[in-house]
């Protein structure tokens, strides 16, 4: 069974200080209408998921498999 993927088209960063949390909310279309994802992964990976969305190109999302993923790259290649 293959999976669903879709480009996430932006995001939003912000901490949820009542809950002392960081709290990541993207953004994807299905059939042309937004969707989004809040996302409050545990502190120490944040830095590593904020990381992809802010420095890879494209970051897609796949919903049944709950995860962010990026397209193939090759290895040592550059970023432009």
């Amino acid at each position: 069974m293959a999976y669903k993927v879709y480009m996430v088209e932006n995001y939003v960063l912000r901490y949820d200080r009542k809950n002392e949390r960081p709290w990541i909310i993207f953004h994807y279309k299905v059939d042309g209408k937004w969707r989004n994802v809040n996302w409050f992964p545990p502190a120490e990976n944040a830095v590593y998921i904020v990381d992809m969305l802010r420095n890879e190109k494209p970051v897609y999302w796949v919903p049944e498999g709950k995860y962010l993923t990026t397209s193939f790259e090759v290895v040592g290649e550059e970023e432009t």
